[in-house]
């Protein structure tokens, strides 16, 4: 089986473009082509960009696709997780600490994607991975679209605010859930 067939066989299975030779040059030549579908009727589905319409314009009468589809999940949601994240993380500050075996002292450095991972943990949200050696990680679930639900999305944001007020956004600081949602939903509206 040369590449070629090869690569048609295997986008059989995928998103958009499988087949033949004809839906493949739709794709752009890839194997696969993505594009969203908005339900507007109760069995109809319509092409929601130009270029997803033009995608389908350009297919045969009768000819068949194959797809995965999911939902898509809430995009102010997301903003609203990242800005909750962004809160967090500016009123988070390393406190020095001592190196193990050692007089020295040093203060670790600040890090968004660290520290947002480190929230997806504590909250809940992790892989545990394990090595050759015996040894095991710990490491924090994708947030991306295609990795999680809206549903799980929205569990991890509640229980993040939990965390951020357990180890970050202390009571004792007049921090509460309602001023979190507050201070989020105002940065949200701001940017």
């Amino acid at each position: 089986m040369d590449e070629r067939t090869q690569g048609r066989r295997l986008a059989g299975g995928g998103l958009g473009c499988a087949g033949d030779d004809d839906l493949l040059a739709l794709c752009g030549g890839d194997l696969m082509a993505e594009l969203a579908l908005q339900k507007v009727a109760s069995n109809m589905l319509v092409p929601v960009s130009d270029d997803d319409q033009v995608f389908v314009q350009k297919l045969k009468v009768g000819q068949v696709i194959r797809a995965e589809f999911r939902k898509r999940r809430n995009r102010h949601f997301h903003r609203k997780f990242f800005a909750l994240l962004q809160l967090g993380f500016d009123h988070f500050e390393p406190e020095p600490c001592r190196m193990s075996g050692t007089d020295q002292w040093f203060t670790p450095e600040k890090n968004f994607d660290e520290f947002r991972r480190w929230v997806t943990v504590k909250s809940g949200f992790y892989d545990v991975i394990g090595y050759p050696d015996g040894g095991v990680r710990v490491r924090a679930q994708s947030l991306k679209f295609a990795h999680m639900s809206q549903e799980s999305f929205e569990q991890l944001y509640s229980t993040a605010v939990d965390v951020l007020l357990q180890f970050v956004l202390h009571s004792s600081r007049g921090w509460s859930r309602q001023r979190v949602d507050e201070l989020v939903e105002r940065i949200i509206n701001f940017a």
